[in-house]
């Protein structure tokens, strides 16, 4: 029973003051063999062979008490000690407290302060644009009312020399030969006014707005157009390839998590395999090989990884510890398709999956059908629409065409509202383009595995090619932008590429 239960006056009451076996026998002694209290009786009877060891109650209870103060002293030490690190945490929480105040403060007003010269340069930005636009204008202005006026002269005299030599007599137009040469030569000598150059602004993503502007004042011609450029620099290299694999990986698809952590899909080991930001392995998943191997994987806002496979309606969910949760056969949900391709994640736990019969199919982790829409009436062509696929923060999906060497663009109402793109080697050409994905500044980058480049499109519709060999890339499969805003590569050849663009 804890100390703190006892109640003293029971235990008085309770207390036997005359032996139970012996009657009449008051309890005077102690057998510190057997640790009872005893009468004389039983020392002679029941611990004759302890009688030795018998003390009488009053010296046994000075024996009991001095080793309970002895034990009594350490606990009050024990409970200083105690009491002492409390009031040290109880600081130590105080403190934490206040650091984290002062911590949340401190971001909000450091925030607050990006925000406001963020925006006094952006309006600085747009002022500067609005002044070169209309300087331009002015310019184009002045040299339009110049242009009319001389079209005005040289039509008003073409009509009037018309007129003379169609309608004149002989004698007229002899007369008037000499003034008529004289006004055409004199019209002909006349200069034509310069077209004004046209010179195209390179904006530079993350570039102050100062250095901008400071190039923009060199220029002596007005601007036409400002375009954003962007440069990319590698960070990190993976490699997933792991002693268990029987053959060198061959990365299909390529997905991330908010922590930093990554997932691929091996084709060749069919595997699923997860890393740590630091690319140590989180966990696999073995398929059996040469069944479906793994194709294309993402990860969804509810933390569900979803898996397709090749040459089967069948996908699998896992969690992000690696257990597979469930296997969804999407023919059962009248999606229909006879090979499941690309799959991005949209909000809610949802995800968008492309097929080989042109249909994309909106589903839930828990396998509920949402919608479906059919391609095949938004652009026509090729075995593969939806290979790969990504979704703007807009709600547009972006879904590539190996076959027909295309990007195609489709808005939430199901219309297709863009095809970017041919077979070439050009800006905006693709040879088998695969793996999209897109990033808040409304970019879409596309895997150009055939020119071994990422191509990069902008929210205006132009192209730039933003990674090729030269940069160390080698036949880029999936893409996927990462948590911290960096675009994530996998490769053909079992490497995953970190890079960063500015």
């Amino acid at each position: 029973m804890p100390i703190n239960e006892i109640n003293f006056q029971e235990l008085r009451n309770s207390q036997h003051i005359h032996c139970g076996e012996h009657e009449g026998e008051v309890l005077r002694l102690y057998c510190q063999q057997c640790e009872i209290p005893i009468c004389r009786e039983c020392a002679i009877l029941n611990h004759s062979g302890h009688i030795h060891l018998c003390l009488s109650l009053k010296d046994a209870r000075k024996q009991c008490t001095q080793k309970i103060l002895a034990s009594l002293k350490w606990l009050k030490t024990a409970a200083s000690f105690y009491a002492k690190q409390t009031r040290e945490l109880e600081s130590l929480e105080f403190e934490c407290n206040q650091n984290s105040m002062e911590t949340k403060h401190a971001i909000k007003k450091w925030t607050s302060e990006c925000i406001s010269k963020i925006k006094v340069q952006r309006n600085a930005l747009l002022d500067n644009v609005d002044g070169m636009s209309s300087e331009s204008k002015k310019l184009y202005a002045s040299k339009k009312a110049v242009m009319h006026i001389q079209n005005e002269m040289l039509t008003s005299t073409c009509g009037s020399v018309s007129n003379i030599l169609t309608y004149g007599n002989d004698t007229e137009v002899m007369f008037l030969q000499e003034g008529i040469k004289q006004r055409i030569g004199k019209l002909a000598s006349v200069d034509a006014p310069s077209m004004p150059g046209k010179i195209e602004m390179v904006f530079k993503h993350k570039e102050p707005v100062d250095e901008f502007l400071a190039r923009a004042c060199t220029l002596t011609s007005p601007v036409s157009k400002v375009t954003i450029i962007y440069k990319a620099k590698l960070l990190k290299t993976y490699n997933t390839h792991l002693l268990s694999d029987e053959f060198a990986p061959c990365l299909q698809g390529i997905a991330g998590t908010e922590n930093g952590e990554f997932v691929v899909t091996d084709r060749t080991n069919s595997k699923v395999k997860m890393f740590r930001d630091d690319g140590t392995l989180k966990w696999e998943h073995c398929y059996v090989s040469g069944a479906h191997p793994p194709y294309d994987i993402t990860v969804t806002d509810d933390e569900k990884c979803v898996v397709t496979k090749e040459n089967t309606s069948e996908l699998d969910i896992f969690n992000l510890d690696g257990k597979c949760l469930r296997t969804i056969d999407t023919s059962c949900v009248n999606c229909k398709p006879r090979e499941l391709a690309g799959v991005a994640a949209l909000k809610d736990g949802k995800f968008i999956v492309g097929s080989s019969l042109h249909m994309l199919a909106i589903l839930k982790t828990d396998g509920e059908r949402v919608d479906n829409i059919d391609i095949w009436r938004l652009a026509t062509g090729g075995d593969d629409e939806g290979r790969y696929l990504a979704v703007h923060s807009g709600g547009r999906i972006v879904a590539s065409n190996q076959s027909m060497d295309f990007i195609q663009f489709i808005d939430t109402a199901k219309v297709t509202q863009s095809i970017h793109g041919k077979e070439g080697e050009k800006f905006g050409e693709f040879n088998s383009p695969l793996g999209v994905c897109t990033d808040e500044f409304a970019n879409t980058f596309i895997a150009d595995h055939g020119n071994n480049r990422i191509q990069l499109l902008n929210a205006q519709g132009e192209f730039q090619v933003l990674l090729t060999g030269q940069d160390g890339l080698s036949v880029p499969e999936a893409i996927n932008i990462s948590s911290d805003g960096n675009l994530v590569i996998a490769e053909s050849d079992g490497k995953v590429k970190m890079y960063e663009y500015v």
